[in-house]
């Protein structure tokens, strides 16, 4: 899940001087690349957003292109971790705006930019943001529940059920992977940053105590409580609890 830790400005850009190698050819002048993502939810300076290029029709990517002028190439939008690249173009959450490029990629609307170099050449690509509307319903179903703390580590098969009193309230039957209900509840939202699910502090069907709250991410369809807290057995244990589905 995309952590959201949002600064004012980040902008992943490259820029290079291309020269041709072939005295009988015309020279590529420059190429500048540019990824604003300052109003998308990936603006967090623990990442690097880059543009990535294929000259094989998007087969492979790579960080810089070798393409002759006149050439096309295809340009994508990643999101670079230490767990590897995460492709933002076309992903279900955001949108990449290609518009402000010179020359224009050979069909806006494409989710790939697909470009000809030139003489000069400006690539920039805009982030945002696709809201995907809250959905009650959505979290009904079988769910995987990965603990991750000091204390635990187990994976827990989860099934979620809709509360009939309250479409917002889904409670789970194998919490802490002990065969018992807690319930959780999802904050109708607004936008990608309030995104809130919340387990209200409450005591199990075998006698501990439960709690925490996180966020879900209606776009990629998980959530995850951290701090989860239960106190049982004269023990307590603190561990966060990752959700997805089965």
């Amino acid at each position: 899940m995309i952590k959201r830790i949002f600064i004012l400005l980040v902008v992943a850009a490259a820029s290079a001087y291309l020269g041709s190698c072939d005295n009988n050819e015309e020279a590529i002048k420059t190429f500048h690349t540019l990824a604003d993502v300052s109003n998308s939810a990936v603006s967090d300076a623990k990442y690097d957003v880059m543009t990535v290029f294929s000259t094989d029709g998007g087969t492979t990517f790579v960080d810089y292109p070798n393409v002759k002028k006149g050439g096309t190439y295809l340009v994508k939008i990643v999101n670079r971790t230490s767990d590897g690249d995460v492709d933002l173009t076309g992903a279900n959450c955001f949108d990449v705006d290609w518009s402000q490029s010179s020359p224009q990629p050979t069909d806006p609307s494409a989710d790939l930019g697909e470009f000809k170099m030139g003489d000069n050449n400006e690539i920039k690509a805009i982030i945002t943001n696709l809201y995907k509307p809250y959905d009650a319903s959505s979290w009904a179903g079988d769910w995987i529940g990965v603990e991750d703390g000091a204390c635990c580590s187990s994976n827990d098969p989860n099934t979620l059920r809709q509360d009939t009193s309250d479409p917002n309230k889904y409670i789970m039957d194998n919490f802490w992977g002990d065969g018992v209900d807690a319930y959780i509840i999802f904050s109708p939202s607004t936008k990608l940053d309030d995104q809130i699910v919340t387990l209200p502090e409450q005591t199990t069907s075998e006698g501990g105590v439960a709690s925490g709250s996180g966020t879900y991410d209606q776009c990629a369809g998980t959530f995850v409580i951290y701090g989860t807290t239960y106190t049982i057995g004269g023990g307590t244990y603190v561990f966060d609890y990752y959700f997805e589905r089965e």
